[in-house]
């Protein structure tokens, strides 16, 4: 083997192989010699190289583990924005929806008062008694719990009653 190796170099440098130039030296001596490693050195290589790759393993697991505690992160602070709109958009809507019952209840409020002043005035009550009790009948009758029934005189003088549904 040496000495194919030997003659193979000298073709080459003296340009009898198929390269186009000779090297500009002569080849004068060549030896091949072999390295003879003892145990104890091969043994301290491969635990170094078994160190290197349980170094690039563990490098790479602290870096899976960075990527999944940077993405739990990440999925956090998007849940985390979820709720904070999720909840802002319902105090909002709470926020509309309690102006809008507000302006409705003012509005049911402004047209009684007004409707009331307008039977008063078409029905000629005047009087302080006659208003109290009209406005007494008409708190009892807005009551939510309550149920009322109205005995009446007709016309042909005969006593009537009504129940009055609210």
């Amino acid at each position: 083997v040496e000495d194919r190796f030997r003659n193979a170099i000298v073709m080459d440098w003296n340009g009898l192989s198929n390269s186009s130039d000779p090297l500009p030296c002569e080849l004068d001596q060549f030896h091949l010699g072999r390295i003879n490693i003892t145990d104890a050195v091969a043994a301290k290589q491969l635990q170094s190289r078994i160190q290197n790759e349980l170094n690039e393993m563990e490098a790479s697991i602290q870096k899976a583990a960075l990527e999944r505690e940077l993405t739990l992160v990440d999925v956090n602070s998007i849940a985390l924005e979820t709720e904070k709109l999720f909840r802002t958009a319902n105090a909002e809507a709470s926020l509309v929806r309690a102006k809008a019952e507000a302006e409705a209840a003012r509005t049911i409020q402004l047209a009684q008062t007004n409707g009331t002043q307008y039977l008063m005035k078409a029905v000629e009550l005047s009087n302080q008694e006659q208003v109290i009790a009209f406005t007494y009948i008409r708190t009892l009758m807005n009551h939510a719990s309550l149920s009322m029934d109205v005995s009446y005189l007709s016309a042909d003088n005969v006593v009537r009653t009504a129940v009055i549904e609210t």
